[in-house]
């Protein structure tokens, strides 16, 4: 009789948060485990599957050849196994659904999500909660969110990453890109932007002076394209009328941030469900 061929959904999503966070301690940490439990999950896939799935080192873990094939499979099945609770255990009754979403990402970028989740679960109120990356965390550790999605650099993300953008800057026509102070602009005066952007500039040796911090994306977005300010934005998040300042001005290249996903510890069925929506939006 042929030995049993069977993976353990728990220990695959072992080994994806792993893979996602290339860290076995920022894992565990997500999971909620120990990192020598998260390790033993981790060898008895390895040993269900029959080979090794990532290779661990001082540095952190990085996806063997066979992990690498392995890691697409992974979401596919995980992706499965959520909708089919989603489309049989599916939510029927009307469900409250809080979400963070930050400033810059509320409006033509998240609509797609929201329209695909609707589409799903229409007895779900969704209420979309925004603000700053720092201040929606802080509502996400009070309770009041059941899930949010959040910008932080790429070394500190601890929750599920969706995306890594490079951080750019941004401005309208006009040199105000060559002015000293240099004049800047900001969402909010808790932008999660400001404690990567502040140190490099004073390591280049340019002076800035802070136009204004609104808590409006369109006013922000109005002052630079007035050619008033400079302000960091995500690449991918840049709209129409802003340019991406060039190499040659003379402003300090910016990090990469990763685009995460963090969800309560006990999540309803509703939130599961836009979690699947989410992940299959930044897949495709």
């Amino acid at each position: 009789m042929p030995p049993s061929r069977h993976l353990d959904l728990q220990l695959v999503r072992a080994f994806v948060a792993v893979a996602q966070s290339g860290s076995m301690t920022v894992a565990a940490r997500r999971l909620h485990v120990t990192q020598s439990g998260l390790s033993h999950q981790i060898k008895r896939l390895e040993d269900a599957i029959g080979c090794c799935l990532l290779d661990r080192d001082a540095r952190g873990c990085r996806l063997t050849a066979e992990g690498a094939l392995f890691i697409e499979r992974a979401h596919q099945l995980l992706a499965l196994n959520d909708l089919i609770f989603d489309e049989v255990g599916a939510v029927t009754a009307p469900a409250t659904l809080c979400i963070g979403v930050p400033h810059d990402m509320a409006g033509a970028h998240f609509a797609p999500i929201l329209k695909a989740y609707a589409q799903r679960h229409p007895v779900v109120d969704v209420r979309i909660f925004t603000g700053s990356s720092v201040d929606l965390m802080e509502l996400f550790a009070a309770g009041s969110l059941d899930l949010t999605l959040s910008q932080v650099p790429d070394a500190q993300a601890v929750g599920d990453r969706l995306a890594l953008e490079p951080l750019v800057w941004v401005a309208g026509p006009g040199d105000c890109v060559m002015q000293r102070p240099l004049p800047l602009c900001f969402v909010t005066v808790t932008c999660t932007f400001r404690k990567t952007v502040f140190p490099l500039l004073s390591q280049a040796g340019i002076e800035w002076r802070m136009v204004f911090e609104n808590a409006s994306v369109e006013t922000t977005l109005s002052t630079v394209q007035s050619g008033l300010a400079v302000t960091p934005w995500l690449r991918s998040l840049v709209p129409d009328g802003l340019s991406e300042v060039a190499a040659d001005a003379n402003l300090p290249q910016l990090p990469d941030f990763a685009i995460e996903l963090n969800i309560k510890q006990r999540p309803s069925k509703a939130a599961l469900a836009m979690a699947t929506v989410i992940r299959e939006h930044y897949r495709a």
